[in-house]
């Protein structure tokens, strides 16, 4: 990690040290599984690269792994015995702190969805959790610089998660930019465990016309692989959705990707494709 001529209050993580304790002092009363999603997961994977985020954000994601809506229910009342309200009606899911202006979505997961979904019934709401399962043998810790740990979903999770959205809703453009930073990030981030001894992803070195952007996708790639190769049906949808971008001229993700990065059309779909190479490596 280069983060020496960076300062770590770039990061969104950085403003809610408070909330984070608050957050692990109720989750562990509780003895939840929790882990970090979203933006500030997306900040963590930039910090680690020493890349400063492009944009900020006051939210913090976590899904929460509960047994049923009785014990996410208690769970939110005791974080309102703490200090946090419900703002909005229409998203049961959300907490606002007043004192570090912080708002954070609990997702929750685990026995308490059916078919990949939790419904809050009482008020029609619905919410995917398509992945959150798969994904609990990746959540890494994260030492905070203020002395505490975070559990964190790392960067090829997030990408998995980020295209499971975009595939569920298209018109959620944060997803995309979020996916094109990851990417852009992955060399960086990857760089120092490929120079360890008996590095793992040696073999990358001997391709033919290397280029950094896509050996770094097909790293990440192979990470997704572990997460993948637990739910083929997951597996299938994350190389068909892939697939259809790379089947067409200019797929709907390529072309939104391109419209917000430095990156040509062609650029975009050879990571894609490193991706996918990755993925079935």
């Amino acid at each position: 990690m280069n983060t020496s001529d960076q300062t770590y209050k770039a990061y969104s993580f950085a403003d809610h040290k408070e909330v984070y304790l608050l957050l692990e002092k109720v989750f562990t009363q509780f003895d939840i599984f929790y882990y970090l999603i979203g933006a500030n997961a997306r900040d963590v994977s930039l910090y680690k690269a020493g890349i400063k985020p492009s944009r900020g954000t006051a939210d913090i994601d976590f899904a929460v792994m509960v047994p049923d809506m009785i014990n996410y229910i208690d769970l939110k009342s005791q974080l309102k015995a703490q200090g946090f309200i419900e703002p909005n009606q229409d998203q049961p899911y959300r907490l606002f702190y007043s004192r570090t202006n912080t708002v954070i979505d609990l997702l929750p997961f685990g026995e308490i969805e059916e078919k990949n979904t939790v419904s809050f019934s009482d008020r029609q709401i619905e919410i995917s959790t398509v992945g959150f399962k798969q994904m609990v043998s990746e959540v890494e810790p994260f030492e905070h610089p203020e002395g505490f740990s975070i559990p964190v979903l790392p960067a090829h999770g997030i990408v998995l998660l980020k295209l499971i959205s975009w595939g569920e809703k298209p018109e959620w453009g944060k997803d995309l930019l979020d996916i094109k930073e990851l990417l852009e990030s992955a060399w960086e981030l990857y760089e120092p465990e490929l120079y360890q001894e008996n590095a793992k992803h040696a073999d990358v070195f001997g391709t033919d016309n290397f280029k950094m952007p896509l050996v770094a996708a097909r790293i990440m790639g192979r990470k997704m692989k572990s997460v993948l190769n637990q739910d083929q049906k997951l597996k299938t949808l994350i190389l068909k959705q892939l697939g259809d971008e790379l089947s067409h001229d200019v797929g709907p993700m390529v072309a939104n990707m391109a419209a917000a990065s430095r990156n040509t059309v062609m650029e975009i779909k050879e990571i894609f494709s490193a991706l996918v190479q990755g993925i079935n490596d």
